[in-house]
């Protein structure tokens, strides 16, 4: 079949369109069903019934996942510029929506999500019990364009093209060990890439982070003890007596056995908020968004590194 009569088929049912993309761009069917929220079964099926429908095989597996066809590479542009289209027109339709009610979906890193962002929502349904918010706790920086996420919350600033964006914060990080660890394994000289130590850091893909730069800095000579891209799990591999570890104040502080080793924040990163210009208005997301700000604002003083209290 000729790729023009494949892309009129195909258009007949946006099911399709998504289920074609989704598979194009993750290349595998678990990761493109996690994408689309749906089984990894539903998404077989679908790709079954687009086959189908087609006409033509748009995608074929191969031992490494699916890959475009020459015939799905010739519509891939098009079914593109349909999604984007599509997009535009539900983000128009929820910017424009006045309800004080519907689902809003938020995405920020998991520790910041659970500590300080998830409380804020309490004082939001006492508000306006019809908002439903689904938090999605994520360090992949989700798209607000595509609708992954109407309001985004990640720690440093953040450029896309139509979004918009504000500081709403800072978050400090310190050196923490427990009293344990510095028992047997005294205090960490940084001058000298504290040797002789342990550490419990990020994994190697979020060196880069100005949190992750810092402690590898300093810690050039001590081993690795546990590499985690969750802060619950470095926070507890801390407190177990693992290593030594660069931690966000708010989740360190307070937590008994723990030890700060500087008196004051080795770094403070910046809290950012973005929304898509498209759905800034709408009513719902705007509650949420104030109410994510009060949340932040009620935890200053413990995010940019004051003790917690007793």
């Amino acid at each position: 079949m000729e790729p023009g009569r494949a892309a009129q088929r195909l258009m007949l049912d946006w099911d399709d369109l998504k289920t074609f993309l989704a598979i194009a761009r993750h290349r595998t069917l678990s990761a493109a069903a996690r994408s689309l929220k749906v089984s990894q079964t539903t998404m077989g099926r679908r790709l079954g019934h687009l086959q189908d429908r087609a006409g033509a095989t748009l995608l074929e597996r191969t031992p490494i996942g699916f890959r475009l066809t020459p015939t799905g590479a010739a519509i891939l542009a098009d079914v593109e510029r349909m999604e984007e289209s599509a997009l535009a027109l539900e983000r128009t339709i929820a910017g424009d929506d006045c309800r004080l009610e519907g689902l809003v979906r938020v995405t920020s890193v998991e520790a910041l999500a659970g500590h300080v962002l998830t409380p804020a929502f309490a004082a939001l349904q006492a508000d306006h019990p019809g908002i439903v918010i689904e938090l999605i706790t994520d360090n992949r920086s989700l798209s607000l364009a595509r609708r992954e996420a109407d309001i985004a919350v990640r720690l440093g600033r953040f450029e896309a093209h139509e979004t918009v964006v504000r500081k709403v914060g800072e978050m400090a990080f310190a050196p923490y060990a427990s009293a344990g660890y510095l028992a047997r394994h005294g205090p960490p000289d940084w001058a000298a890439g504290a040797p002789g130590q342990r550490v419990v850091r990020v994994q190697d893909d979020l060196l880069a982070t100005p949190d992750g730069q810092w402690l590898a800095e300093r810690t050039r000579q001590a081993d690795p003890a546990l590499l985690a891209n969750s802060r619950e799990v470095q926070l507890r591999g801390v407190m177990a007596g693992l290593g030594l570890g660069h931690l966000p104040c708010y989740l360190a502080e307070g937590q008994s056995g723990l030890v700060r080793l500087n008196a004051e924040p080795s770094i403070v990163r910046e809290i950012w908020m973005g929304v898509h210009r498209d759905t800034r208005s709408a009513p719902r997301i705007v509650a949420v968004q104030q109410a994510l700000i009060a949340g932040l604002e009620h935890s200053r003083a413990l995010l940019r590194g004051a003790a917690a209290p007793a």
